[in-house]
């Protein structure tokens, strides 16, 4: 007996399918219970691996994508769980995620763990809508590979344990579009007007999570008035009506109560495209358009008419630019070259009509990030579209290669799998390592000289978070009396500056460094791995200390900084090691040295530097191994023949001493060194060389 099957659209049948030993196109791929239970397994290893990272190592959120938690829904959820709602808060983002996050913290009390569970259970929800959806329209192969593409990103792996709306956004946006496309059949029985409804409630909640999920909003609209998603024709224009009045059942009464209590929703599009036409290109950062340019784009048309070529043409290269940052930094080129021909291959087998909806789906949710700056975390939107053209490819007969019922092609999926896995470890790993855990364990130090009512300066929240202290922001300034001006005004107790500040504020890098010594700072807490410095504010704060005046003092502290900030600084040590060398800190020039060698092993000014510094150090074995060292890159260079001359001396040997130096007399202009070479000439009876070293001392004008 056999069963009938299908080929590839285009293709032609093999004459007799169960003698052929190789097929260029295979049969229908395979469909079952096993396809469900092995993409159900790959949610649960998505799901254990997540959760291992938030009781592991991910004890703190990092200083850029998860400073939204300390400064603004962390304490949102706080005044929500006290019963206080303030419209004025979400001008930028919408209130859903600080309603979640302060209904699970009734549960679980800690927020930043309530907003890790959150983040995990919201990744979850979006690989089970990507699953049911692509499985009911494209069958349980197709569903499989979304699912294990998806999982093994690394940027979804990522915010699958951060503090942010990532992960509930994209959940609500594939709930969104499960509810939408998520029939059983192309033309479902009955009425689909609750689900549509439902679809659009869906949506308004997205929306209402991060504004540029209004792209659902025309996805909806356009996909129910063309049928799209099975509606018939009689009732697409009733349901079409009801996916809006579910979007808008929840939008329209938030934007009227909000904009009736001094609230008002601003989407600051228009912000996003001048930062990027005029402030980025010109190396400006954000925190200095808001200070100084902000407020020369009042509106969209002051974006255009300042400029309308150069917004064009800016919004016609991010285009472009932001599908190539796509394709290397969210996907990585295995996947998207795989997602190619996946589109290739529909379009062949004649199914672009069936992935037209989430393909258009996908496109509006990419212009909608096209006006900012790229990042890879918006656009984990377009992730699952991405997704399922690679797994198209894969799930496709066309090009199966099939041998004895097995497709070759799938032997190429580990070429796309093991890259995803290993950028995935890499960027956890790297996410872990910059994790500003300074800001915790300098909060626990200073808790017990806290008061009720504390305020801090700082740039970042984190600290005033785990602290238990009110946040000041950290003025954008050119002199440190205003940041003293700021402090009076808000009554900040405290000033805390890491490495963050550090980067945001390099004019007062210095602080950084704990003998700086400005007037009104008082040390209490400081942390050196990923620095941090907690000062105790007082009155002469913002004064600038009397060493701003001398060139070489100003050049140690910001060096100090620097090393603490950049472990890979070069020249800052090579400054401070010299510096300590000549005054005669020998133990501290050491400790650069060590780091200098560890960053350049074979430069041969830090070679002799070590060597001169082993010998100050009385270490002559110490500095003949640099000597060695510094041969090996500059043979026969006099330095060396000098160093061995020394360590011969120390070790007491004066004719070892005298014969290495007597051919290097005029290689020396120290001093020190001439005349502990005329020592050892007189020693050993040379006075032909003991001549030579007078002579070099009377003509450098020092008494012999």
């Amino acid at each position: 007996m056999s069963r009938s099957v299908r080929t590839a659209p285009g293709a032609r049948p093999a004459p007799n399918t169960r003698f052929a030993r190789f097929a260029l196109h295979g049969q229908a791929p395979p469909d079952g219970p096993v396809l469900v239970w092995l993409a159900w397994g790959v949610i649960v290893a998505f799901a254990a691996a997540a959760i291992a990272m938030i009781v592991g190592p991910h004890q703190v959120g990092d200083v850029l994508t998860e400073t939204d938690f300390y400064g603004s829904y962390g304490p949102g959820a706080r005044l929500l769980q006290q019963g206080h709602l303030d419209p004025s808060r979400y001008s930028v983002v919408g209130p859903v995620f600080e309603l979640l996050l302060a209904t699970v913290g009734l549960v679980i009390r800690d927020l930043f763990q309530a907003a890790e569970a959150i983040a995990v259970v919201s990744m979850v929800v979006t690989l089970g809508c990507w699953h049911s959806l692509v499985r009911r329209r494209f069958g349980g192969l197709a569903a499989l590979f979304v699912v294990t593409f998806v999982a093994s990103n690394a940027q979804f792996f990522r915010y699958a344990w951060s503090v942010t709306t990532d992960a509930p956004a994209l959940a609500l946006q594939s709930a969104a579009l499960w509810a939408l496309f998520g029939a059983r059949t192309p033309r479902e029985e009955g009425s689909p007007t609750r689900r549509m409804f439902a679809a659009g409630l869906l949506a308004g909640l997205a929306f209402l999570t991060r504004y540029n999920s209004i792209a659902l909003l025309p996805v909806g609209l356009v996909a129910v008035a063309f049928g799209w998603n099975g509606v018939r024709v009689g009732e697409r224009a009733r349901n079409t009506l009801w996916f809006a009045a579910g979007f808008l059942a929840l939008v329209v009464p938030w934007v009227a109560w909000s904009a009736s209590h001094g609230g008002s929703v601003q989407l600051k599009l228009h912000h996003n495209i001048a930062y990027e036409v005029f402030a980025r290109p010109k190396g400006i950062v954000w925190d200095l358009y808001g200070r100084d340019m902000e407020s020369q784009f009042p509106t969209p048309w002051s974006v255009i008419a300042r400029d309308p070529v150069a917004v064009a043409s800016r919004m016609g290269w991010n285009l472009v630019d932001h599908l190539r940052l796509d394709a290397l930094k969210l996907t990585g080129l295995p996947l998207a070259a795989t997602a190619v021909a996946g589109l290739f291959m529909a379009w062949r087998d004649r199914a672009l009509g069936r992935l037209r909806p989430l393909l258009f789906a996908g496109v509006l949710f990419f212009v909608t990030l096209v006006p900012a700056f790229h990042s890879e975390r918006y656009s984990l939107a377009v992730l699952p579209v991405w997704a399922l053209l690679a797994a198209w490819a894969f799930a496709s007969p066309r090009f199966a290669l099939a041998t004895g019922g097995v497709w070759l092609k799938w032997l190429v999926v580990p070429a796309v799998l093991v890259p995803a896995l290993g950028a995935t470890r890499t960027f956890a790993a790297r996410t872990i390592e910059q994790l500003p855990v300074e800001a915790r364990e300098t909060a626990e130090r200073i808790r017990p000289l806290v008061r009720p009512g504390d305020k801090v300066m700082s740039r970042k929240a984190h600290f005033a978070w785990y602290a238990g202290m009110q946040p000041v922001p950290l003025p954008v300034a050119d002199s440190l009396s205003q940041w003293g001006d700021a402090a009076r005004r808000a009554g900040a107790r405290w000033l805390y500056f890491s490495w963050p500040e550090a980067e945001l504020r390099p004019r007062f890098e210095w602080l950084l460094d704990t003998t700086s010594a400005a007037p009104g700072l008082t040390v209490r807490a400081a942390m050196t791995h990923w620095p941090a410095v907690v000062y105790e504010i007082g009155p002469e704060f913002g004064r600038e200390p009397d060493w701003l005046g001398n060139d070489t003092l100003t050049a140690v502290h910001r060096a100090r900084a620097r090393v603490l900030t950049n472990y890979r600084n070069v020249e800052a040590r090579a400054f401070l090691a010299v510096r300590e060398f000549t005054t005669g800190n020998h133990d501290a020039a050491q400790m650069y040295i060590d780091q200098l060698l560890r960053l350049t092993p074979e430069d041969p000014e830090v070679l002799m530097l070590a060597a001169d510094n082993r010998l100050q150090l009385q270490d002559a074995e110490g500095a003949l191994g640099y000597l060695d060292r510094f041969e090996r890159v500059r043979p026969g260079a006099p330095e060396a023949q000098v160093g061995r001359g020394w360590a011969a001396a120390m070790r007491g040997d004066e004719t070892a001493a005298a014969q290495l130096w007597a051919p290097v007399v005029g290689a020396t202009e120290d001093a020190t060194t001439l005349r502990r070479m005329g020592v050892a000439f007189a020693r050993t009876g040379n006075h032909a060389a003991l001549a030579q070293v007078r002579a070099r001392l009377q003509a450098m004008g020092v008494v012999q």
